[in-house]
């Protein structure tokens, strides 16, 4: 999967219904992922689809759209805009991961601004 796809396909996991993230999260996330973002730090597939949950929960009906993809050696960085139900941008933001040695992402730090 290429950088823009796998973020692409992470991307859409936070507007995914329960029942089918735990398939996505394994196709894109490696057995051991973290996610970190400024609410703390969550180890785990299972951890981090509770936390999208809570998303959805906090910002019914919200997705995020990638603006644009760096990687390199293992690394890359997403752009990133949050939008609501309307399309309207509500926030735009950066992750950067690094990469298991099969392509998945291990290591999520996602940074807010705007």
């Amino acid at each position: 999967m290429t950088p823009e796809a796998l973020w692409e396909r992470y991307s859409a996991i936070w507007s995914t219904p329960e029942a089918a993230r735990a398939a996505e999260l394994a196709a894109c996330l490696a057995d051991e992922a973290t996610y970190c973002d400024p609410n703390g730090l969550v180890e785990g597939r299972g951890a981090l689809s509770a936390y999208m949950g809570g998303f959805q929960e906090n910002a019914p009906g919200c997705s995020f759209r990638i603006k644009s993809v760096l990687d390199h050696n293992g690394r890359t960085l997403s752009n990133w805009s949050m939008v609501g139900p309307d399309g309207a941008v509500l926030q735009d933001g950066t992750s950067f991961a690094l990469l298991a040695e099969d392509g998945r992402l291990q290591a999520i730090t996602g940074f807010f601004y705007g």
